[in-house]
């Protein structure tokens, strides 16, 4: 399903901040705290970032991750796959997705790995 399928399924009408909003996260190839996407869009504001954010996280366009810090990372929603998280540094990377691995009647929303990145380790 395309990015405009499911803004359109989900009801969402695509406002100036919205198209902007989607328009940047197509962009990144790593998750995005609202500090790093503020400062590719000064004129955001706060509170339509993350009441965007948590619309667009219920509908599956948006992932959010929560990094060890408690910073919350956003990225669009392609496929599910897992991501590291240093507990050093607090980056965030995406890694190659991999086959998951559900137990029978269980659904996976993410996949999170913690512990030292390369350059930590």
């Amino acid at each position: 399903m395309t990015l405009n399928e499911k803004i359109a399924l989900n009801g969402f009408r695509l406002t100036a901040p919205r198209k902007k909003i989607l328009s940047i996260f197509e962009q990144q190839k790593q998750p995005i705290s609202f500090d790093e996407y503020s400062a590719l869009d000064p004129l955001i504001d706060k509170s339509t970032f993350y009441r965007t954010m948590q619309s667009f996280e219920a509908a599956h366009i948006i992932n959010g991750i929560e990094s060890s810090e408690g910073k919350r990372y956003y990225e669009l929603t392609e496929t599910i796959h897992p991501h590291f998280i240093c507990q050093n540094c607090h980056t965030i990377t995406c890694l190659t997705p991999q086959p998951i691995i559900s137990p029978k009647g269980f659904s996976v929303d993410s996949i999170i790995y913690k512990g030292r990145c390369p350059q930590c380790s």
